[in-house]
């Protein structure tokens, strides 16, 4: 039977592989969202972000083990504590926001990380975006605005849009930084750093909001940091075999996965205002996606 499947895998195209596993990867990363959210209503999020950081350390850490001196060393210390700090703003953000809105909601603001990469190209890397992209960033931030009720109790607030966008825009800080780095830095290495200097750098805010925690907490963080390290291969599986601009529309799914997954956990129904907001993100980052790589 086992055999019969891996036949039957092998012999799919690349597309449709790498399709499946960004699939696979839109499907884990809400469930670390899920517990995450969970969890806030127990602890801080600098406590669920520190562990989650150490246990994503832990995960990777016997893959160290084949070349350790070689993942230690490097000559671009400077950028991997940048690329730590920014990632240190992005979880914080993220998590946060994950316990001020419905869990959709926070995924759907989480895309326009795209959006900030914009203007963060312009000021970093001198690209010079043309006039449609520069449209699309403006309309895909006017979905957020659309998504944003100020009346509301339940669902987008200002300040919790404020701390997603927060968020996005460190993720797409990030990826500049991670884009830097791989240039001329194993994998690895660059995930060693991060986790070391994430979890050193989560110490004391953590230690500063702490709240009782109990074995249960703990054993439910390793788990959303399983599924969340889950999702990154997934993620790197994908982009590996197939190009980016068939897999990548599948990585918009997880908005489907949050939807149940916040339907059934939390009863949490979107209002007519974030699902025509969502449309507006999705399409116009999407756009970007698909203008991005057939032009510059």
């Amino acid at each position: 039977m086992l055999k019969n499947i891996l036949s039957l895998w092998t012999n799919l195209p690349n597309n449709i592989q790498g399709f499946i596993f960004i699939l696979g990867a839109s499907a884990s990363f809400p469930v670390m969202g899920t517990i995450v959210k969970h969890l806030t209503e127990e602890l801080h999020p600098f406590q669920i972000a520190f562990f989650r950081c150490f246990f994503g350390l832990l995960i990777i850490m016997p893959l160290f083990l084949n070349k350790p001196i070689k993942i230690f060393q490097t000559k671009k210390f400077k950028m991997h504590f940048y690329r730590g700090l920014l990632g240190i703003g992005a979880i914080t953000a993220g998590f946060t926001a994950l316990a001020m809105m419905p869990l959709a909601s926070a995924v759907t603001l989480g895309f326009t990380r795209i959006l900030f990469l914009v203007p963060l190209a312009m000021i970093v890397l001198g690209e010079r975006p043309g006039f449609i992209r520069i449209i699309l960033t403006f309309l895909g931030f006017l979905g957020v605005a659309i998504m944003v009720d100020p009346s509301s109790e339940n669902g987008v607030s200002i300040s919790s849009a404020c701390v997603a966008l927060i968020g996005a825009f460190f993720v797409s800080a990030v990826k500049l930084s991670v884009k830097s780095l791989s240039s001329t830095e194993p994998t690895l290495t660059i995930q060693f750093y991060y986790g070391i200097i994430s979890s050193l750098g989560l110490i004391i805010p953590a230690y500063i909001f702490w709240l009782p925690m109990r074995l249960e907490h703990l054993i439910l963080i390793l788990l959303g940091a399983l599924f969340g390290t889950l999702g990154q291969m997934f993620t790197i599986w994908g982009l590996r075999i197939c190009n980016i601009t068939v897999v990548m529309p599948a990585d918009y799914t997880r908005l489907i996965f949050a939807g149940i997954y916040g339907y059934f956990l939390f009863a949490e129904i979107p209002n007519i205002n974030e699902f025509l907001g969502a449309i507006i993100i999705i399409s116009s980052t999407l756009i970007i996606l698909f203008r991005s790589n057939f032009k510059n």
